[in-house]
């Protein structure tokens, strides 16, 4: 690279521009090289050119498209969807595995009925409601109604997998937001330093949480099961995951406290309409 003008360092990632030429830095964490050889080799180019690395950092090339319209976000559905798709493979599992992921699921189900209860008992008690306390005294039922399906759906795929002894897995990003797509050069993928080989649940699951609030899901959602249908234990496994709230974290102040509860009622209702129609 000749003379460097300007570093620029947007949050991990410095970015050194020359004269002619751009390159994205990072710090190596995982051996991506031969990850993306194995993505060539299984047709799937989603991934940034690696200009150099060394055991200390990563040397990319710069792509300058950012993500500007609705449009992106499809490219972005279907470059994940071709990831998927084409790094899938059948391997062995034990009924073991999936007793455990059950087991643990189960056990924060049964774990967050029991504290809601006991909220709702100890707001019940109050001669006078704080405003968050009527929030979550208000919004009760369909707090007490998502756990019960959660727990539905969650036997529901046990049943379903119990007995196997073959499961579907792929190259799973792991990361996955707006911020790590680069709708250039047919569509690419940045942040590859949590990827891991398992189930393509935990890719649509995390991108989900990650954006719930700036993409038409049903749509998007949509497009990936047409190019890449999900099977019926993977619907179920994706609604147990995607619909799991967690305690109400914030305690003292009641405006924080009340914004926590907000976005979580917000964000039941989104979810319960996107599994309701699209994941059945």
């Amino acid at each position: 690279m000749s003379k460097i003008n300007k570093i620029r360092i947007i949050g991990n990632v410095k970015i050194l521009e020359s004269d002619n030429e751009k390159v994205v830095i990072k710090k190596k964490k995982k051996d991506l090289s031969t990850l993306f050889d194995y993505l060539s080799q299984r047709d799937f180019n989603g991934f940034p050119i690696i200009i150099e690395e060394n055991k200390e950092e990563i040397r990319y090339k710069y792509y300058s498209v950012n993500y500007l319209n609705p449009s992106n976000d499809e490219d972005l559905i279907k470059t994940i969807s071709d990831l998927h798709y084409k790094t899938t493979y059948y391997k062995d599992v034990s009924r073991k595995k999936y007793k455990d992921i059950y087991n643990t699921l189960m056990e924060n189900v049964d774990y967050l009925k029991e504290y809601y209860d006991n909220l709702i008992r100890t707001i019940d008690l109050k001669t006078y409601m704080s405003p968050s306390d009527y929030l979550i005294a208000r919004n009760y039922s369909i707090i007490s109604s998502l756990l019960l399906y959660i727990e539905k759906e969650l036997n529901s795929w046990y049943n379903l997998v119990k007995d196997k002894t073959k499961e579907r897995v792929c190259i799973v990003h792991n990361n996955l937001k707006r911020d790590n797509f680069i709708d250039s050069e047919g569509g690419i993928l940045t942040g590859w330093d949590n990827y891991l080989v398992d189930t393509r649940v935990l890719d649509i699951y995390k991108l989900y949480k990650n954006e719930y609030k700036n993409l038409d899901f049903k749509n998007l959602f949509t497009i990936y099961n047409e190019k890449y249908p999900l099977s019926k234990e993977e619907i179920k496994l994706f609604n147990v995951m995607v619909s799991m709230i967690k305690k109400i974290e914030t305690e003292g102040k009641e405006l924080e406290r009340i914004k926590e509860i907000k976005e979580m009622i917000d964000y039941i209702y989104r979810t319960n309409d996107l599994v309701s129609t699209i994941f059945k």
